[in-house]
């Protein structure tokens, strides 16, 4: 097993085949829940051996900020918009065609 850890010997990735670049060997016990447990810096690889960090915390999803209103550039796409609109009824009036309501 191929695992590549950080400078505090987190284990941020592990590869059963293959490998990374400047991954370490691992020939050691995994612990049984291993696989099914693993987030990048849950385990550290101490004396040689794998063990659950006891520093570890739950990486923090941030939630998108939403925007309260229209943005700024969707301000600008309408009134472009209604600049075309009122263009094009000014046209249409001007061949003598029926004009916009």
């Amino acid at each position: 097993m191929e695992l590549l850890i950080n400078e505090r010997q987190e284990i941020l990735a592990y590869a059963e085949l293959g490998g990374f670049a400047a991954s370490v060997d691992y020939n050691g016990t995994v612990p049984d829940d291993f696989t099914a447990n693993f987030e990048p810096s849950f385990y550290l690889l101490q004396n040689n051996e794998i063990v659950v960090n006891p520093n570890y915390e739950e990486p923090v999803l941030e939630s998108p900020e939403i925007p309260k209103g229209p943005t700024t550039e969707q301000k600008m796409i309408n009134q472009l918009g209604l600049k075309v609109a009122t263009l094009t009824a000014e046209v249409n009036q001007l061949k003598g065609g029926v004009p916009n309501v």
